[in-house]
């Protein structure tokens, strides 16, 4: 019988093909980096893969640039319904500054659900809103809990 991966390992077998990976075991924040953990997970029969330079003097100590918390948040999807009850022309304003915040291709990702919504995008979905007049409820398709990748 073969061992069964966890929800957790087979996400990060699956995003470790297109994650910048870390390996840098004498790093003090190793065990606290998602990047570190990701690359765990590394396929080995892969001819090559997206590494962080191990000797780049800015990376792997307590200030490394490309650190990542290993931390979950509660993400949410979509924006189909963001919309609804507004005024067209607020509608207008608060795509527009989105599409600025995010670009096109994001922004249509994320209007979709085919991109998670980070804390931080959905702060700026909140205050592109509130800048724009809206009082009424942020209403999005759903959520669920992730990594903060």
């Amino acid at each position: 019988m073969k061992n069964q991966l966890s929800r957790e390992e087979e996400d990060f077998r699956k995003k470790a093909r297109n994650y910048l990976v870390c390996f840098m075991d004498n790093c003090p924040l190793h065990e606290q980096c998602l990047r570190w953990l990701v690359g765990q997970y590394i396929d080995t029969s892969l001819p090559s893969y997206n590494a962080i330079n191990p000797h780049n003097p800015k990376m792997g100590g307590e200030n490394c640039e490309k650190f990542r918390q290993k931390q979950r948040a509660i993400m949410k999807r979509g924006l189909t319904h963001l919309y609804d009850d507004m005024p067209g022309r607020m509608e207008h304003r608060i795509r527009a500054l989105l599409i600025q915040l995010w670009g096109h291709k994001k922004y249509y990702e994320v209007r979709k659900g085919e991109r998670l919504i980070t804390p931080q995008m959905q702060e700026d979905v909140e205050d592109a809103c509130r800048h724009h007049g809206w009082t009424g409820p942020i209403i999005y398709d759903g959520e669920e809990e992730n990594w903060l990748w």
